[in-house]
């Protein structure tokens, strides 16, 4: 069970970690796209596109800490 709250903490901040940096990207390609076209992009398009990053992110996180503290301790 401690392996799972583990788990779930390292996956929890990963897709913390991994949502700020999408909108940071994001951010900054819409700003790349508006100096190229002139035009004012929709800038909640980062958020709406972070959130689905996020929780792969999270999903990601949460199974390679399972899976690497899994396999730790089938080796000691």
């Amino acid at each position: 069970m401690k392996r799972f709250f583990l788990s779930a903490g390292i996956g929890l901040a990963a897709g913390v970690i991994v949502f700020f940096m999408s909108v940071a990207f994001l951010c900054i390609a819409l700003l790349v796209i508006r100096a190229a076209s002139h035009s004012m992009p929709d800038m909640t398009l980062a958020y709406k596109a972070a959130i689905p990053v996020a929780i792969l992110g999270a999903i990601c996180g949460f199974i390679t800490a399972l899976v690497r503290t899994g396999r730790s301790r089938a080796a000691h």
